[in-house]
């Protein structure tokens, strides 16, 4: 490809630089729709146990709701799902608060950002119940080139409005070349949406497993309206580690 490269750039040397410019994009481009795709197998697993969170509710598991993901090359693909310190829109909330994916579902698939996106839930699906509980594992497939992110949400069931990511750029599918492989757990974050006032984990009037199945938007809204790490807006409030309650394994197939 570099001696391609180079030899365009001579034979147009004289014409201008900025052509010499355009030559080697259309070049990098061609290049780029040469390189075959590689699939991802993507488990998402509740390894929560009775008691991780301090509270009778479900025995004190931490449900996972269904989730949404999305792949993507540029950031404008990140910000379709949330950005680190702004207010959530109104597809994070409804993840966040109710486990609700149908408004985010809608902005990942329609998005000219997001090359493939998609849901998970648990393998019973609809008729058993979507939420991913403990023991429990959900998978779903995707394609990825080098420089390809991978970005999902899924509730915090037993919080107000909280939701695992993987931060707000997401996880890289390769780490030049080579695609990931393994545990991904470390790269998720906990996050408050900001979008409804938080009691304790476990705790409060307000938080769904104490909600009507369809009930939405239930609880006063959070005065900060920002998307924050839970641990850095909440440091009084006894939080699970992230391990303890979700395991991401990403597997190439090649």
């Amino acid at each position: 490809m570099l001696h391609k490269i180079q030899s365009a750039c001579l034979l147009l040397l004289l014409a201008s630089t900025l052509g010499c410019q355009e030559i080697i994009q259309e070049i990098v481009d061609d290049h780029d729709k040469d390189v075959k795709p590689t699939s991802f197998m993507i488990k998402v697993e509740n390894v929560s146990m009775p008691n991780t969170v301090a509270t009778d509710r479900a025995e004190g598991t931490v449900p996972l709701s269904p989730g949404v993901y999305g792949v993507y090359s540029e950031h404008s693909g990140a910000k379709v799902f949330f950005k680190e310190g702004k207010p959530a829109d109104e597809g994070t909330s409804r993840i966040a608060e109710d486990g609700d994916i149908m408004e985010k579902l809608e902005q990942v698939t329609s998005s000219a950002a997001i090359k493939e996106g998609g849901s998970f839930e648990a393998p019973g699906g609809p008729d058993n119940g979507p939420a991913i509980f403990a023991g429990e594992q959900a998978t779903f497939m995707v394609e990825g080139k080098p420089g390809d992110y991978l970005q999902f949400e899924t509730m915090f069931v037993q919080s107000n409005d909280w939701f695992y990511a993987f931060g707000d750029k997401g996880l890289p599918l390769f780490d030049g070349k080579q695609p990931v492989s393994g545990d991904v757990t470390s790269y998720l974050v906990l996050y408050d949406a900001g979008t409804e006032a938080d009691t304790a984990p476990g705790t409060g009037p307000d938080q769904k497993p104490v909600q009507e199945p369809d009930a939405t938007n239930v609880g006063p809204d959070d005065s900060v309206n920002k998307v924050e790490e839970a641990s850095d807006r909440h440091p009084d409030f006894t939080i699970p580690a992230t391990m303890s309650v979700i395991k991401v394994t990403v597997t190439p197939k090649y």
